[in-house]
């Protein structure tokens, strides 16, 4: 009896979400699939900046797309993000040659979140 009462219950749950989700879903418009192109493209352009730490243009990159307003909390956090792992990875390596590479990528890092921040 209450297994019963239980499966009406979630039955019930399940077909209002269901019913209340495909009621909000929107429809995708020329203007938001662009947009999601758009925002796909930055990302892709972010991470090959940060692949070229040397590169002055990286930084430039960084810089243009962390300044819009509407990005800049995803982009400044995922540098953050970016920074404590390659600072922990630079805490524990014990070879020059690859501390060097991390601390060079670890100055990169806090120079692009500085430029933002400035902005």
């Amino acid at each position: 009896m209450v297994n019963k009462l239980l499966f009406k219950y979630f039955l019930f749950f399940f077909l209002s979400v269901f019913i209340s989700c495909a009621c909000a879903s929107q429809t995708v418009t020329k203007d938001s699939a662009n947009e999601a192109y758009e925002i796909g493209a930055m990302v892709q352009n972010i991470q090959v900046a940060l692949k070229a730490p040397n590169d002055q243009q990286s930084l430039q990159t960084i810089i243009n797309y962390g300044t819009d307003s509407r990005y800049y909390m995803m982009i400044r956090g995922w540098l953050f993000q970016e920074l404590v792992a390659v600072e922990s990875q630079l805490h524990a390596s014990k070879e020059a040659k690859i501390r060097a590479k991390f601390q060079n990528k670890s100055n990169f890092l806090k120079q692009a979140i500085r430029a933002i921040d400035l902005e």
